[in-house]
């Protein structure tokens, strides 16, 4: 009844029977989790517990004869808990709350005490991702699916890992087509990686792989169709993506990731005003960051920054703590026009930007963002000095392995994977400084770690050109040298 009411959009009066079923059954362990998702405090949810506990008791010792002939040791276990339910209504008040780096101690700590539960182990691996422990997320998944080769639940986030892994090595789309679902991809750690690329081809193989036997198992869930538009997002084939992500919204139209998913397609095909619509339905079924951000992004290529800046003031209300959130801030008042800000729109943006790498020193986003705002003040001595600092950041990373994966955030899963990816921004940077030597070195320098990196190579290609005289702009520059180096080859031959 609870879950029928809240689909219908009464809240208030599913947290009424949430609370009722919770007194009458402790152990509803679903209950906990609609209550934290509703907004429930803590504390309220552990009262519910406790007062339900001594109900349970109170039956159990005037309960059936049955129950009176039970031994001595199973009469004293009545009055403890057989689950660890406070730290379970922990993990997910935490949880819902966008506490991830407490949520997923709290369930470390589950899951140690029921080390083969695959609910937990699903859990700890949607945290790991969102936290960008991408390498620890990839095997907790794995751990389910040994488990239970026909599990279907959360298989659409599995999915969603394994294109992160995909898109982790396709930097070019940072700058080229922009966008928040290729930004996002394109910073979060990938697998080391191999000759030939063998492991961008490996991870689409998987995502087939994964959607064919999700569909084995049941074609009437919304999961297997979400991994099929993933696959087909992974291979860049928009139009079969958007199908198949509207198919599973068809089957569950409140699944909240496949709402979120079309929002980024549909974005990432410069189509920003319809974006909004996908990510405004996936932030009504769950105000998570990710859908804040992609409300962010859409209202600011569509040019509302009005609407950017309160969409990320409230996210901030959701996430007091959560550098993404803070980043969003920073990122909304970074671009929003000056008129609108009363002319402070910049200096707040840098302080948001700024908090948001002090509580997150290895993310990506607010480097870049904080690196592209000083770079547009011409400020490029102070750019060059954070970029040297996050590289330097990924070195002592790598050298150290010493950091708690709870508490690593990105800075062990993206800077120590993405060197490449911060001297090919170093190197724009000393473009637009006019240092031209220093901006071959660190471009040669990216390229050497990655030799598919996309913004070195394109950037290496632009710096050519301005270092012959040539405006890397002017189209109609780079035709005329094509068309005399075919003039120079007929002559030759």
């Amino acid at each position: 009844l609870g879950n029928l009411l809240s689909m219908s959009g009464r809240v208030a009066d599913a947290l009424v029977e949430y609370k009722f079923a919770l007194l009458k059954d402790p152990y509803a362990l679903e209950a906990v989790e609609q209550l934290a998702q509703l907004g429930c405090d803590e504390s309220t949810i552990s009262a519910l517990l406790d007062v339900g506990l001594k109900r349970l008791t109170t039956n159990n010792k005037h309960g059936s004869t049955e129950d009176m002939n039970m031994g001595a040791e199973e009469q004293t276990s009545g009055s403890k808990p057989l689950l660890p339910l406070r730290e379970y209504a922990q993990a997910q008040s935490t949880l819902h709350r966008n506490h991830l780096t407490t949520s997923l101690e709290h369930f470390n700590r589950l899951s140690s005490q029921f080390p083969h539960h695959p609910h937990l182990i699903l859990q700890k691996a949607h945290i790991q991702q969102e936290l960008g422990h991408i390498l620890e997320s990839e095997q907790n998944y794995q751990r389910v699916r040994r488990m239970d080769i026909h599990w279907m639940e959360g298989m659409d986030k599995y999915a969603h890992l394994l294109f992160q892994l995909r898109m982790s090595r396709k930097n070019a789309f940072m700058l080229q087509q922009g966008g928040y679902l290729h930004y996002q991809y394109s910073c979060h750690g990938g697998r080391e990686k191999m000759e030939n690329d063998s492991v961008t081809c490996g991870v689409e193989d998987e995502l087939g792989q994964l959607s064919a036997d999700l569909l084995d198992i049941d074609s009437n869930k919304p999961e297997p169709w979400v991994c099929l538009s993933m696959y087909h997002l992974a291979r860049d084939d928009h139009d079969k993506s958007i199908a198949f992500v509207d198919k599973a919204i068809n089957i569950n139209q409140q699944h909240q990731y496949a709402h979120y998913l079309r929002g980024s397609i549909l974005l990432a095909s410069q189509r920003p005003d319809h974006a909004v619509v996908s990510f405004f339905r996936a932030n009504d079924l769950k105000r998570d960051i990710p859908s804040y951000e992609g409300l962010v992004e859409s209202y600011l290529a569509a040019d509302k920054f009005k609407e950017a800046i309160c969409t990320a003031k409230e996210a901030i209300s959701s996430a007091p703590r959560d550098a993404r959130a803070i980043t969003l801030v920073g990122l909304a008042l970074s671009q929003a026009p000056t008129s609108q800000q009363n002319g402070e729109g910049k200096d707040r943006a840098k302080r948001a930007l700024k908090r948001a790498m002090a509580l997150d020193p290895g993310a990506p986003r607010p480097l870049f963002a904080l690196v592209d705002l000083l770079a547009s003040e011409e400020n490029y001595d102070t750019c060059v000095k954070l970029l040297k600092d996050a590289i330097e950041g990924g070195k002592s990373s790598d050298m150290s392995d010493s950091t708690s994966p709870a508490t690593a955030s990105h800075t062990v899963t993206w800077n120590k994977e993405h060197l490449d990816v911060i001297q090919a921004k170093l190197a724009e940077i000393h473009t637009l400084n006019d240092m031209y030597t220093e901006a071959l070195e660190c471009y040669h320098t990216a390229i050497s770690m990655n030799p598919q990196n996309g913004l070195a190579i394109q950037g290496l290609e632009r710096l050519e050109k301005i270092m012959r005289g040539v405006d890397p702009d002017d189209e109609m520059d780079e035709e005329g040298e094509v068309d005399d180096e075919d003039a120079g080859q007929e002559e030759y031959y």
